[in-house]
């Protein structure tokens, strides 16, 4: 069996108990045909992505966006450079729209035993942090490995 996802990297036990549901099943969570596990609804489409908000967001995130691809795709070299015009265009989008005044977009490729990805399915991460009272960014972990 084809793993799509990984749970040992999942952050809650319910974010665990719906990646082993989806394990189950053999078939990518973030594929059209069955992208039905994801709470929140598709902001924007443009050509073969979509940007949507996390349904599961990092701690002390303000914003926590993922810009997935409809295509499956597991290795950077899937990407093509008409890719990354795309996901610049939703990230901007995204920036306008919610005026986001600074974040990270982050990408984890290939074997999840190397890279802490809970969904083996490529996707970005678009995050903004909270701040405190300072205005001082709090720290989301994004882990890798």
């Amino acid at each position: 069996m084809k793993k799509v996802v990984d749970k040992r990297y999942a952050k809650s036990k319910e974010y665990k108990n719906t990646l082993e549901a989806i394990e189950n099943t053999a078939k990518c969570p973030f594929c059209k045909d069955n992208f039905k596990y994801h709470k929140k609804k598709i902001l924007r489409k443009e050509k073969n992505w979509f940007i949507t908000e996390s349904s599961w967001p990092y701690k002390n995130s303000k914003f926590h966006f993922l810009v997935i691809s409809e295509k499956h795709k597991e290795n950077f070299e899937d990407l093509k450079a008409s890719d990354f015009k795309i996901v610049s265009d939703l990230t901007n989008w995204a920036i306008k729209k919610y005026k986001i005044k600074g974040g990270a977009l982050s990408l984890r490729f290939g074997d999840t035993n190397c890279t802490g990805a809970s969904v083996c399915h490529l996707h970005f991460h678009l995050i903004v942090p909270k701040l405190d009272k300072s205005k001082k960014a709090k720290t989301v972990n994004f882990p890798i490995g």
